[in-house]
């Protein structure tokens, strides 16, 4: 295996939620590049159903905190994913877990939240978004906050084991 592989697979496996952020602001470089990774995501039949809203107001980050997305109310930056309708879940899953990857490799935390109750529809209100389109998913990303997450109790048994994870030719 190369050493290139060895590192991209390393840089896959280290890959965790973050959900605790500094005040520190993120570069608007950083964001950008995020973006990019954003809009070369695969969909289905590259029907790209998607759009983002860049949200850097803390009072609106607050109220996605407010409406279930907890960690958006600290996040430097919130990427909320604006879907051409329900039929598309599968292609935001893919578009958020790339813009996760992306703050990753600009060495920035992130995570996947989700408005509940009446965030998406009050979202909607709020940023002018029109009602037939899917408003649930954002990415929050910051500057992790190493204090914080250092003190959070390790979790013990993390991942299952490669064995009742992975099924060879039958279950």
């Amino acid at each position: 295996m190369s050493q290139s592989t060895v590192d991209q697979l390393g840089f896959l496996r280290r890959l965790r939620a973050v959900k605790d952020y500094t005040t520190e602001p993120i570069a608007e470089e950083a964001i950008q590049d995020i973006l990019e990774v954003g809009r070369w995501t695969g969909s289905g039949a590259n029907k790209q159903p998607w759009e983002v809203i860049v949200v850097r107001d803390p009072d609106v980050q607050q109220k996605f905190g407010d409406w279930g997305a907890k960690p958006a109310a600290t996040a430097g930056v919130v990427l909320l994913i604006v879907s051409a309708s329900d039929g598309a879940a599968f292609d935001e899953g893919r578009l958020a877990e790339r813009l996760v990857l992306g703050a990753a490799a600009h060495g920035l935390g992130s995570t996947v939240a989700t408005l509940k109750g009446e965030g998406p529809a009050s979202a909607r209100e709020l940023l002018g978004i029109p009602p037939e389109r899917r408003v649930t998913t954002l990415v929050a990303i910051g500057h992790t906050d190493v204090e914080v997450r250092g003190a959070r109790p390790k979790n013990p048994q993390a991942r299952k084991p490669m064995d009742e994870f992975a099924h060879w030719d039958r279950f």
